[in-house]
């Protein structure tokens, strides 16, 4: 209708011919007569094609390009760097002798497209019912040092309330421990709970939603009594809600890249970051996430009386050496415990050895390989008989002593012949006091000359006992001491030098 507006201006009101209109708009004398013809008034066409266009190319083309569209549905999940593109259509069809450019097979792959875009149902939860879990990674700095860890993010879906927790990886004793936690700060458990098809929760994939679940992951179902809901692969809009928040808790709490000494005091100011977004109030809605989160707990299921046990249990031989061996790594013991068998409880923070019922050690958990972790006082009682090994012993060179010790020993070492000896009585007063206080200690030792261990522990008895402070004497009630009393003759002193007859 609009070209046949403009025809009727150029002819009509500009008064051009016929002949022009036709080889201005690549038209037809014929076709510009029958426009003209028509009706001003009508929204119709009067003229219409009779025939349809003959496409052969297209037609020929076309069957192709759907197939292997459809076969993109199915390479998007299973193999997404794999999937058909248009180059690769076009060269297939000039392999099959169809003659098509390859701007053209883009414009139908194009049209295919958008006619075939993918629709949604909107979905709307009840307070209690559903909850959402996915692991992002985020990078952040430990000890000065940049690194790259995973975080678990949760999120509960009537009220929005999140959590976020980073662990050193994404096995599955950080997998539950994480839900642990998030449940405990929500205050307690949804009664559904949606995963990705993780490695920790899932052995094998089956079909539709159904999955054959690791034992471990059915028994902490059990223990918290929810249901576990597992997405499609790869299909993250199925929990679209926690999909969004790993990247709304990167932006938001993880920039700047957050600094600690360990990851337990990352996680304490993830912890305040969650609390504050509870003020925050929710699109299209009127009251905020903390408000509908205390309205929702009153659904939540309760929380196990006794929490359940998470970490990995495993029986370990201490040997000879005083270490246990556990995923490649070697992790020190007391040596009074070589070879004996203990128990290893390794949660994705800490390893713990544990002698019957007894505690016995205690280090960092460590995911690289062939590692050594060992705690120097675990080896006094042994350096103590076997003093020659003091300056080669290997827990102490890689342990975390002051510098002070090691001069305070070579120090030792040039002035006693059992210097190495005397330095293990040294670091046997460090099994019952702090390492800072055997340091002021042994500076304040050091400073007398002629020292030696049992100066350090005379020192450190005084500083242990409290002197009980003395009362200032009452002038009212002892007058004579607050008389000036004059100096003494010292003369009379030399009186008694006087040879007497």
């Amino acid at each position: 209708m609009a070209l046949r507006d403009e025809i009727r201006t150029w002819v009509l009101i500009q008064g051009k011919s016929q002949r022009a209109a036709s080889r201005h708009f690549g038209l037809s004398r014929n076709t510009v007569a029958r426009l003209l013809a028509e009706e001003p008034a009508t929204n119709e066409r009067q003229y219409q094609r009779q025939a349809p266009t003959k496409t052969p190319v297209r037609d020929a083309a076309l069957p192709h390009i759907q197939k292997w569209l459809q076969e993109n549905e199915w390479l998007e999940r299973w193999a997404p760097k794999q999937c058909w593109t248009a180059h690769r259509m076009w060269t297939e069809l000039r392999t099959l002798g169809i003659p098509i450019g390859e701007s053209t097979v883009r414009l139908f792959v194009q049209e295919l497209r958008t006619s075939s875009k993918p629709v949604y149902v909107p979905l709307d939860f009840a307070p209690g019912e559903r909850a959402e879990f996915d692991f992002g990674e985020a990078t952040i700095k430990l000890k000065g040092q940049v690194a790259k860890v995973p975080f678990l993010v949760g999120r509960l879906r009537f009220s929005g309330a999140m959590f976020v927790e980073c662990f050193p990886t994404q096995r599955q004793e950080a997998f539950l421990l994480g839900q642990r936690h998030a449940f405990e700060f929500w205050g307690g458990v949804p009664r559904i709970a949606v995963y990705d098809n993780l490695k920790p929760a899932v052995l094998q994939v089956l079909q539709g939603h159904s999955r054959r679940e690791h034992d471990v992951f059915l028994h902490f179902q059990s223990v918290y009594r929810f249901e576990a809901l597992f997405a499609n692969v790869h299909a993250g809009w199925e929990k679209g809600s926690v999909e969004n928040l790993v990247g709304y808790a990167r932006r938001n709490y993880l920039v700047p890249l957050p600094e600690g000494t360990d990851l337990e005091a990352i996680n304490v100011h993830l912890g305040a970051c969650c609390l504050s977004d509870q003020q925050r109030t929710m699109a299209r809605q009127t009251d905020s996430i903390a408000a509908r989160l205390a309205f929702e707990r009153r659904t939540l299921g309760p929380l196990p009386t006794h929490a359940p046990e998470l970490a990995l249990v495993v029986e370990v031989l201490a040997h000879s050496t005083g270490r246990v061996r556990f995923q490649t790594n070697d992790y020190s013991v007391p040596i009074q415990y070589a070879y004996q068998r203990l128990t290893l409880k390794a949660d994705p923070f800490r390893v713990r050895l544990y002698a019957g019922g007894e505690l016995v050690a205690d280090h960092p958990r460590c995911y690289e390989k062939r590692q050594v972790i060992e705690d120097w006082r675990h080896y006094v009682p042994l350096l103590l008989k076997k003093s020659f090994a003091v300056p080669w012993a290997s827990a102490l060179r890689h342990g975390e002593l002051p510098p002070a010790f090691e001069a305070a020993r070579l120090d030792l070492v040039a002035h006693r012949a059992d210097g190495n000896r005397e330095f293990a009585r040294l670091l046997d007063l460090c099994l019952t006091h702090s390492v800072e206080t055997v340091e002021t200690a042994l500076t304040q030792a050091r400073t007398q000359g002629g020292w030696s261990a049992d100066t350090v522990r005379q020192l450190l008895n005084v500083a242990s006992v409290q002197q009980p402070p003395v009362p200032p004497l009452d002038p009212r009630a002892y007058p004579a001491y607050q008389r000036v009393t004059p100096l003494p003759d010292l003369c009379a002193y030399n009186r008694l030098l006087e040879v007497q007859p």
